[in-house]
């Protein structure tokens, strides 16, 4: 038999209009020792669950010690006063009965991602950056480096870029154009097309190492700001969210302003191609592979200031951009910068229910949320379906501190606290 309250309680349900779940899903009727939670049930399943509950409430408070027929039977617990079997702990009648459903056919940790409220934990890889390497095959690539009577520049470049590549091929997503296309006349305007050999894609080191020893240096010309523009426009076609950079490997300067032989109209289109290209959220990376020439060093460092990736360096008067003499050298400076460019991304499948009811843990430990991108985490997209850890939080990530660069989301319903 039910009492006046829990009576009232269902008359009330029955009453109510149908709506979509919200905050104050979260409530609780109490009978006595008996309670029942619920959070997140549409209406019919809030009316059908409640009705047993209550039902199972009431009787409860009776039934205790086994002196009715069917004894106080919690859920699936022993009757005749026998220990009860529910989500607490309970003797007979005295037991905690918790519902947190989510839509039929939705399974576990399902719920919160198909937009229902239920708090949950998972743990999220983080999303590699994407680099466009932008590759000088010039003939002069052909010739050793200044004072040397080795291997050519284009032999040290060879493996050095292919080393790196492979190296990073989980963390860093890689693509391949080369300049100037074709052997013939130099800046002339099949020089330089929208092709791109070798299409910016996850774990493609075997696709762009295999571009890269079948390019040969023999090109003619150096029509720089041409093929950033290009590497520019491949780059918008690309619809994810994900941070994308330039990385420019050449020998020297600009030699072609379009279709004319300019050095001096080559080098101020180059960097104003780079400017537009940081402009539309594509910073470039300048690697001068044994670069000595006084002109060439200073059209180099101009680029790499307007790729807004310079190289950070105490010394004035040390390059702005990255200089590779060597294999090894070149190495060192790819290596510095795909840990630079390196991010911290992490995508969802959907928005989290409450958008400002999320922990991010590094190691277990809570990273603040921080606007400022400087350490800490923040959503990256309008609709907050991408985060990105910052500063230290993410060097904790990429460093391998943080098992298989991951982090672990904690997720809650609205009108929860997440802790």
């Amino acid at each position: 038999m039910l009492d006046s309250t829990s009576a009232a309680a269902i008359s009330k349900l029955m009453g109510a209009e149908m709506r979509a779940p919200g905050k104050n899903d979260h409530r609780l009727i109490e009978n006595g020792p008996a309670r029942i939670t619920w959070a997140a049930m549409t209406r019919h399943q809030s009316l059908l669950s409640t009705l047993a509950m209550l039902t199972l409430a009431a009787c409860s408070t009776t039934a205790g010690t086994g002196s009715s027929p069917g004894g106080g039977r919690d859920d699936g617990g022993q009757p005749n006063g026998g220990a009860g079997a529910s989500n607490g702990s309970g003797n007979g009648g005295n037991g905690t009965i918790s519902l947190n459903t989510t839509d039929a056919g939705v399974a576990g940790n399902e719920g919160v991602m198909n937009g229902l409220c239920d708090q949950q934990n998972f743990n999220l890889l983080r999303q590699p950056a994407e680099i466009l390497i932008v590759l000088d095959r010039s003939a002069s690539m052909m010739d050793p480096p200044t004072g040397s009577t080795g291997s050519s520049k284009w032999d040290l470049v060879v493996p050095g870029v292919n080393q790196v590549v492979t190296a990073t091929d989980s963390s860093v997503s890689w693509g391949l154009k080369v300049f100037p296309e074709g052997e013939g006349k130099e800046c002339v305007a099949g020089s330089v097309t929208n092709a791109v050999p070798v299409k910016i894609a996850p774990l493609n080191a075997t696709a762009v190492t295999g571009a890269v020893l079948a390019t040969t240096a023999a090109g003619n010309g150096t029509p720089t700001g041409d093929a950033i523009n290009a590497a520019v426009t491949y780059l918008k076609t690309l619809n994810d969210a994900n941070p994308k950079f330039i990385l420019l490997a050449t020998d020297g300067e600009p030699s072609c302003n379009g279709t004319a032989k300019d050095a001096t109209g080559a080098r101020t289109q180059a960097v104003q191609a780079v400017t537009a290209a940081a402009a539309a959220g594509f910073k470039t990376v300048v690697v001068g592979v044994a670069t000595t020439k006084t002109t060439a060093t200073q059209a180099l460092n101009d680029m790499a200031v307007a790729g807004q990736m310079a190289r950070a360096d105490t010394n004035p008067l040390a390059t702005k951009f990255y200089l590779a003499s060597t294999k090894d050298e070149l190495v060192t400076s790819l290596q510095t910068i795909t840990g630079q460019v390196s991010n911290c991304v992490f995508d969802l499948s959907k928005a989290p229910p409450a958008p400002d009811n999320i922990a991010v843990l590094v190691n277990g430990a809570p990273a603040p949320q921080d606007t400022t991108h400087t350490a800490g985490w923040d959503y990256t997209t309008p609709n907050n379906t991408q985060v990105q850890v910052f500063g230290s939080w993410c060097d904790q990530i990429k460093s391998g501190a943080s098992a298989a660069n991951q982090v672990t989301f904690k997720l809650g319903c609205p009108g929860e606290t997440i802790h």
